[in-house]
């Protein structure tokens, strides 16, 4: 069950399985030969299942789910990183510096005052703390060029906003922006996928970001209701900072 406000003409979701099937069909008579012989389609990226970043405490349901603009610009404050591994850059340096940006720019950041003065006086040696609202930094290929990207959560009064960062031309650029109540953080493939309460009984409201190749960001792809999962009593280990 898809979000009024978020979810793509009705008609689309209804009829994918129609095109797909269509879809399959196409492929299957284009992919023979004239003697009738198939032609590989080529490497198929292989499935995963989703990874929990981080453990979320019980929420109540958030009151709206917004997007906010990821523009791909490079991110001011932060030293250039000529190998393009973003591992070699500040993960701390990178968060502090978006942070500044958005109070200088006024840019509404989902966090109040507090939480960004918490946020400058974080270190690296304390990101576990009670008092550093940042969460442990997490790095994943999120747009499928071999390379990391990396993935901060900063927990603010009642939300955690979830930032994404790469590495482009040298330079670090923020790639996702989006903030939540969340149930869970996942990550699968190069899906964010976020889960939260819905206020419906039974029902979480799961949003899925993926990698927009043209617009060189995390776009939000879909948003839906699922069946409500019971709690974990663990989860995969992710890969954290090295």
């Amino acid at each position: 069950m898809l979000l009024p406000h978020l979810r793509p003409p009705t008609g689309h979701v209804r009829t994918w399985p129609a095109l797909l099937a269509a879809g399959t069909a196409a492929a299957l008579l284009s992919g023979c030969t004239q003697t009738g012989a198939p032609k590989s389609a080529g490497q198929t990226q292989a499935a995963s299942a989703p990874a929990r970043l981080w453990q979320e405490p019980a929420q109540a349901p958030s009151p709206s789910q917004k997007e906010s603009d990821a523009h791909p610009t490079p991110l001011r404050g932060v030293p250039k990183v000529p190998s393009g591994d973003i591992h070699q850059a500040s993960w701390l340096g990178i968060v502090k510096a978006q942070a500044t940006v958005g109070v200088t720019m006024n840019n509404a950041l989902p966090f109040d005052q507090d939480t960004t003065q918490r946020i400058k006086r974080c270190t690296a040696e304390r990101q576990h703390d009670n008092a550093c609202p940042v969460r442990a930094p997490r790095y994943r290929d999120l747009n499928g060029d071999g390379k990391d990207e990396l993935i901060v959560g900063v927990k603010g009064q009642s939300e955690v906003t979830i930032w994404a960062f790469m590495v482009k031309d040298g330079q670090v650029v923020r790639i996702l922006d989006t903030f939540a109540r969340p149930l869970s953080v996942e990550v699968t493939g190069r899906d964010v996928i976020l889960r939260e309460p819905s206020g419906s009984a039974g029902y979480e409201q799961r949003t899925v970001y993926s990698w927009n190749e043209r617009e060189q960001s995390m776009g939000l792809r879909i948003t839906e209701y699922d069946a409500r999962r019971p709690s974990p009593s663990g989860s995969p280990s992710p890969k954290a900072a090295r």
